[in-house]
């Protein structure tokens, strides 16, 4: 895979980004446009087309897009070597939209910019949180079964390939350990979380209540700590990963829907009610929050910058650049923006 752009020419051109309109691509002004050189691209699933799109970060442009059947396909992930997308169908605009659900992971080709082919996982419906292991196998929850799937060998499945109970009710997000031997599922109705084995099936789940509503998490780096948002408790929960303990409870801004861990442990939480995003230190302290002109709904990082990006329910991006801790540019993109993913240019 080429190398990601340098650090300093992928702030530059960032800083050209202003606000476009809300339909369309995005476009990028000022006098840095068309400068920046080779660029990376942003991958971004905008629900409400039922499309993924690529956007140019250096110049804000759309330069391609993917049109996917069936409603509201929402989470994906994107393999080691950048090739495919795994894309599951959740089928409802949000985890409280009443009805069946959709049923099945879109296989995208991203070299051709293409549907490459269609995984059938029926009966298992509303296919929402998505994860690749380390040796890119892959892994998606069915909220409506409570089952987490797993495919050994998904750029080639027709079906899944194992299935585990999550010992929860609705689970809506996951987050995995490297390996792919552990999974740690947030179960938003019945408020808790749970740890399951993919490949040790006969070892049940293991159950801890951090609060109510528990829906964005992630792992710290070394894998030992789980940080849970709990959305209705507005809590930031810590638990002892393999104990599956608390070990700290932290108020938040309240309604945080996503948690963002940085290779350093630092965390960037989504408030989704006040608009902002709170970056907080290894030690969850609270450093700065960071305004934003819509409601956040997922946030990912550039994996060599100093750069975060919120996806917004007005139809943008906003880009936030972490050391000055501001918004930095916004790209306008298609309907209901959610998942990113960069993709070194």
């Amino acid at each position: 895979m080429p190398p990601a752009i340098d650090r300093r020419a992928c702030l530059s051109g960032l800083a050209a980004l202003a606000l476009a309109p809300v339909t369309g691509p995005a476009r990028a002004q000022g006098r840095e446009q068309g400068n920046a050189g080779r660029s990376d691209t942003l991958l971004v699933m905008e629900k409400g087309d039922r499309s993924l799109s690529f956007y140019e970060l250096a110049s804000g442009r759309r330069t391609g897009r993917v049109d996917l059947p069936g409603e509201y396909p929402h989470e994906f992930v994107v393999d080691r070597a950048g090739a495919r997308a795994y894309v599951g169908l959740y089928g409802a605009k949000s985890s409280t939209t009443p009805g069946p659900g959709g049923d099945a992971v879109y296989v995208v080709d991203l070299p051709a910019r293409s549907l490459s082919h269609t995984i059938a996982c029926a009966p298992f419906r509303r296919l929402h949180g998505i994860r690749l292991d380390a040796r890119d196998r892959l892994f998606v929850l069915s909220e409506d079964r409570d089952v987490l799937l797993g495919f050994d060998a998904p750029g080639q499945a027709e079906r899944p390939d194992r299935a585990v109970a999550t010992g929860g009710i609705k689970g809506h997000l996951f987050s995995l350990s490297r390996d792919g031997e552990t999974a740690y599922i947030a179960n938003i109705l019945s408020n808790t979380v749970s740890r399951v084995r993919p490949f040790a099936p006969a070892e049940g789940p293991r159950v801890a209540a951090t609060g109510l509503w528990p829906e964005g998490n992630a792992l710290s780096p070394d894998e030992a700590t789980l940080y849970v948002a709990n959305r209705r408790s507005a809590t930031l929960t810590a638990l002892a990963a393999e104990a599956m303990t608390v070990t700290r409870t932290l108020p938040t801004r309240g309604d945080v829907v996503r948690v963002d861990c940085g290779p350093e442990g630092d965390l960037i939480l989504a408030n989704y009610a006040e608009k902002s995003l709170s970056l907080l230190d290894p030690a969850l302290k609270e450093v700065a929050v960071v305004a934003l002109d819509g409601a956040p709904v997922a946030l990912a990082r550039h994996p060599s910058s100093p750069l975060a990006f919120a996806a917004l329910e007005n139809d943008r991006i906003a880009i936030v650049d972490l050391e000055g801790r501001r918004v930095q540019g916004t790209l306008a993109t298609g309907r209901e923006p959610d998942v990113m993913v960069v993709l070194p240019g």
